[in-house]
């Protein structure tokens, strides 16, 4: 695959040193991220909802927009909904980053919402599950946009079947799948029934590297051990080329998270994810 294409700075990639858990948020203004993103290549970023909710509090909308507009940031990604198929007061927090998230994709033109499942050993019934992913799939196509679900293995939604069969008829209709290239490689997902979805199936995927073995605990290792695309061992240029066969044609994700990224500058944090990720679409040069 040959050619320039659109990279996404995903919001791990340029948060800086942030702290995991529900305040998430980025010491460093949106403002300043964007302009980075922006004088490194990206034409596109992400923000997650607790740094999108001071984001909105000191910019709102409008500013929001006129600094995505200065920086000719025409991609947009908005992460990440939890808690989408349970009840009670996880529900109730869900609901609300709900509502944050599809307000804020109708009105800046996100065209994607990342979704993931559970992490704590929920048993939700697929069943429940495809349900209620048909409501939030309809909910994001009225937005103008697409909720992508992440097959991660050590969730309840751990690969490709699972994803698909609760994506099931939404995809391409308000629904689809995020591939990660980390997800893919640690959840031994295939490259070929990747290339073999229909067209619409795969609404976002992402580019990172890694080494092959797992190091330590697989959730330490997918927060620290991240490698910029091309410093690592996975096999990117297959998955490229896979997640393409698909007909997949939207920008491509650079998510970059690890120890070292969050030591690095902003300028230092977007260049270089920005160069390795460019690097493996530069046709025959490339690294």
């Amino acid at each position: 695959m040959n050619g320039a294409v659109d990279l996404l700075a995903c919001y791990w990639t340029l948060a800086g040193n942030y702290v995991f858990g529900n305040e998430d948020h980025s010491p460093w203004d949106f403002r300043l991220r964007a302009e980075a993103a922006a004088a490194a290549g990206y034409t596109g970023i992400g923000i997650k909802q607790a740094d999108l909710r001071r984001v909105l509090a000191k910019h709102g909308i409008a500013g929001m927009r006129a600094i995505l507009k200065d920086n000719a940031i025409r991609h947009l990604e908005l992460e990440a909904l939890f808690d989408w198929c349970t009840a009670g007061e996880r529900r109730k927090a869900s609901d609300a980053d709900r509502q944050l998230l599809l307000a804020t994709a109708a009105q800046l033109g996100a065209a994607r919402i990342k979704a993931a499942g559970d992490f704590g050993g929920a048993d939700w019934p697929l069943e429940q599950m495809h349900d209620a992913f048909q409501v939030l799939a309809r909910e994001a196509h009225a937005a103008g946009s697409c909720v992508t679900l992440e097959p991660i293995a050590f969730s309840n939604i751990p690969d490709l079947d699972t994803a698909l069969a609760i994506i099931g008829s939404s995809a391409g209709r308000g629904g689809g799948l995020m591939l990660d290239s980390w997800h893919v490689t640690r959840g031994g997902m295939s490259l070929a029934q990747i290339a073999a979805l229909p067209p619409g199936s795969i609404g976002g995927a992402e580019l990172d590297d890694g080494t092959l073995e797992t190091l330590g605990s697989p959730i330490e290792d997918t927060l620290d051990r991240r490698r910029l695309c091309g410093d690592g061992e996975f096999d990117l240029a297959g998955f490229i080329a896979a997640v393409a066969a698909s007909g997949y044609a939207g920008p491509w994700g650079v998510e970059i998270i690890s120890t070292e990224q969050r030591a690095r500058s902003l300028p230092a944090a977007a260049e270089m994810s920005y160069q390795g990720a460019a690097a493996l679409f530069a046709g025959p040069g490339r690294r």
